[in-house]
């Protein structure tokens, strides 16, 4: 029986469940998981994703300097728009304040660091650091 998922259900999958397995898998599935979540994400408003993981309740951004329940919902306002579809997945979960997202974003940046290294032959964060 084939089910079609729709995109918050797809993108719940690829967070809760594939986050935490994702850099077990081959160079191949990793680089498939990339891709089809930054283009699960674009099927997505921000409004619609919050409601698979709503933005982290924390307050004290502005007095630490980091980010915060108001620095993301005015990111996501001003780049955005609630009711917008998400140009750049990748980009979003990178601003995005929820611990299961935040632990996505790390994996990607892991994986975008290897597919750095095998097409440059350096290390990313090296390079970022010269420049």
């Amino acid at each position: 029986m084939n089910e079609k998922r729709t995109p918050q259900q797809l993108a719940f999958i690829l967070i809760h469940y594939w986050t935490p397995v994702i850099e077990e898998c081959n160079w191949e599935m990793q680089k498939a998981w990339v891709l089809m979540l930054d283009e699960t994400l674009k099927r997505l408003t921000p409004l619609q994703f919050a409601q698979v993981f709503p933005i982290t309740k924390e307050y004290k951004g502005h007095t630490w300097g980091s980010k915060d329940y108001y620095t993301v919902t005015d990111w996501i306002g001003e780049n955005v728009g609630w009711s917008n579809k998400i140009p750049n997945g990748i980009e979003f979960l990178l601003e995005y304040l929820n611990i299961n997202v935040q632990l996505t974003a790390v994996r990607i940046m892991n994986i975008l660091g290897k597919l750095h290294q095998r097409q440059t032959g350096r290390n990313m964060l090296i390079d970022f650091l010269k420049s």
